[in-house]
């Protein structure tokens, strides 16, 4: 095969090839997604709010009369415009009379009632203080009264302890052989009675051991016999007489030049010896031993003298327990003083304490008092109202919102009208959604447009926002209006525009895509291939500061001012994909 024919072989195959690159150039390109590029820009994000409502009162005024009066006649209507000074409604005067008359006896009575009780306040405390200044009295007279039975309780008991004290020295005095006086009117030894006990002078004196020869006579002549067993021994008898006293546990012994006193464990032991006696006390129990070593020649003698001191000992024995009993009552009595001394005393004092405790605190002239201003009040105003007829004036230039008032009922403690003031302007309330709260404020500029006119109503913002009560989802928008702008009861629409800062990357809000609230871009980058340079489209994530319907605020730093961002697609377009640019 020739060049030539080789040549034109090789010819037609590059055509053939050419052909078909063409062709699939051809067909791919009309596969591929046509779109819409867009570049970023600055500015702003605007916000637009949009609610409607109505036009209300710049407030209400809440008119009333005095609570009980019987309405005659009602001269408004609802709805309808009345000035300052119009004529309301107006109440039955003679009704009216009738209650002043009773707020004044009202009056009346709650001035008796004081009076009433300052008279029992003051009988009351006069009672008090004569009450206290009594139990004074009583507690110092227990006091007074209880100290002279104790003082008198001591010196009877102290009497009866002298009183065995000197019947013991007397006693002594006698066994030591010591004169003892006896008048024809003999009547006691000491503080002793002895006629009284039925003892005679012989035998207390035989009690003792003494002869009567030993005797002093009232006539002066003495007589000074010896005792026999003096005589013979040359000892002298002496009997001692112990006291043991109750309370004090007093001991006394008396101890002569042949006596000897013991006294152990509580037990007195008195052992008197000579030539002819011997006397011993053991536990209280008085035993006299006489022994006389010298016998008698007469033995009927000293079986009279034996027998006649016996009986002496048996009968000082009972004027000593006497006089024992004496003390012992005497100091029972002295201590049953005391006790009573204490009792009187104790309840004395808890009764001046219960005297002098301060009263309960008793609010009732106070309480009584306020009543009092409280119907003066009452009166006061009742007598304004008869003042004024019974009428009821509108206070302000407003319109009736509200009656709660029936010709010929009684009125009632709350509002009989109300009023929308006008005098002071209006106010448009507009309801919007509460998704929007971020974007209203106090301040923002609002557009006003009637319900049924194109024309807006501009320059005025807005003055306060708060949650619809009746639907948490609400907002309502509050607008202040002057008076005259629009009348109460008109519906409008508002229209509330709110603008950002200023953004450095802007873009249309259909150029971002939202994936798992992530948000993107496709971006077109230039990439060669076999069939020379072409678009492929690139994902790209963004982060959205701020946006609207329309537009929407990115990051800064994400894109550049050259990038194409793509905003519009002929058919879904995802990573890598080739794309065409709609020219």
């Amino acid at each position: 095969m020739d060049r030539k024919k080789i040549f034109e072989i090789f010819a037609g195959f590059l055509a053939v090839m050419l052909a078909f690159t063409i062709l699939s150039r051809a067909v791919s390109g009309a596969s591929m997604a046509r779109v819409e590029t867009v570049k970023i820009s600055t500015g702003t994000i605007e916000h637009k709010v949009v609610g409607s409502g109505k036009v209300e009162a710049g407030k209400e005024i809440a008119v009333y009369t005095e609570s009980g009066q019987r309405v005659k006649e009602i001269f408004v209507r609802e709805g309808q415009t009345v000035q300052e000074g119009d004529l309301l409604f107006q109440v039955d005067l003679d009704e009216l009379e009738e209650q002043i008359i009773m707020a004044r006896q009202e009056i009346e009575k709650t001035k008796l009632q004081n009076q009433d009780a300052q008279s029992s306040r003051n009988l009351e405390q006069q009672n008090r203080e004569i009450a206290q200044s009594r139990a004074a009295e009583d507690y110092n007279q227990a006091v007074t009264q209880g100290d002279a039975d104790i003082a008198k309780a001591k010196a009877a008991w102290d009497a009866a302890e002298a009183a065995l004290q000197e019947f013991l020295q007397n006693s002594s005095q006698a066994n030591r052989g010591s004169e003892i006086n006896i008048s024809s009117n003999f009547n006691k030894i000491g503080n002793v009675p002895l006629k009284s006990q039925g003892i005679e002078v012989k035998n207390y004196l035989k009690i003792k051991g003494i002869e009567s020869s030993n005797v002093k006579a009232e006539d002066g002549n003495e007589n000074h016999i010896e005792s026999d067993r003096e005589k013979e021994n040359n000892n002298i008898e002496n009997s001692t007489d112990i006291n043991n006293n109750n309370d004090n546990n007093k001991e006394n012994s008396t101890e002569d030049n042949n006596a000897k006193n013991h006294i152990e464990d509580n037990n007195v032991e008195n052992h008197i010896e000579d030539n002819n006696a011997k006397n011993h006390i053991e536990d209280n129990d008085v035993e006299n031993h006489i022994e006389n070593n010298t016998q008698s020649n007469n033995d009927s003698e000293n079986n009279e003298g034996n027998t006649g001191e016996t009986e002496g000992n048996a009968e000082w024995e009972e004027q000593k327990a006497a006089l024992e009993h004496a003390i012992a009552e005497a100091k029972a009595n002295y201590e049953a003083a005391v006790s009573s001394r204490t009792d009187n005393i104790r309840a004395a004092a808890r009764a001046l304490e219960d005297a002098s405790r301060q009263p309960a605190t008793d609010s009732t002239a106070k309480q009584n008092e306020i009543t009092k201003q409280q119907q003066e009040l009452t009166l006061n105003k009742l007598l304004a109202l008869q003042q004024a007829e019974g009428k009821i004036i509108s206070p302000v230039r407003g319109m009736v919102t509200q009656i709660l008032i029936t010709t010929g009922d009684f009125t009632s403690e709350g509002t009989a009208i109300r009023l929308a003031d006008i005098s002071q302007g209006t106010r448009l309330v507009a309801s919007v959604d509460k998704s929007n709260e971020k974007y209203i404020s106090k301040g923002s500029p609002v557009n006003i447009t009637i319900s049924g006119s194109k024309d807006k109503i501009t320059n005025y913002t807005v003055s306060n926002i708060k949650e619809n009560e009746e639907d948490k989802t609400l907002l309502n928008v509050t607008i202040d209006l002057p008076e005259g702008v629009l009348d109460s009861g008109i519906s409008a629409d508002i229209e509330i525009l709110q603008k950002s800062k200023n953004y450095s990357t802007v873009l249309p809000v259909q150029a971002i895509h939202e994936e798992q609230n992530n948000y993107y871009v496709f971006i077109l980058q230039e990439e060669k291939g076999v069939m020379g340079t072409e678009l492929v489209v690139k994902r790209l994530n963004v982060e959205i500061q701020d946006k609207n319907n329309t537009d929407a605020a990115l990051g800064d730093g994400i894109l550049t001012g050259d990038q194409e961002v793509v905003s519009n697609s002929s058919r879904a377009i995802s990573e890598g994909n080739r794309v065409r640019k709609k020219e």
